[in-house]
């Protein structure tokens, strides 16, 4: 992976898990039917599920980036 590619996935993983955490919490807010759950908890697992997507999905990243990058020296 080069240095570009990976630089860019992550930021768009981060926009992606941002994006996740702002409609899950204004659909959470907003009260949809399908949220049969208390609010603060439907926001609660709305941010944890973001930031396990964005700690194991960056991690992956790092990962490859990291062996193609020790691959070239």
């Amino acid at each position: 992976m080069k240095d570009r590619v990976f630089e860019v996935s992550l930021i768009a993983l981060t926009a992606a898990v941002l994006v996740w955490i702002v409609a899950g919490s204004v659909l959470g807010v907003l009260g949809y039917p399908w949220a049969d759950m208390d609010v603060a908890l439907l926001i609660f697992l709305t941010i944890l599920i973001g930031l396990v997507v964005l700690i194991v999905g960056g991690c992956a990243m790092l990962w490859a980036w990291g062996k193609t990058y020790m691959a070239r020296g």
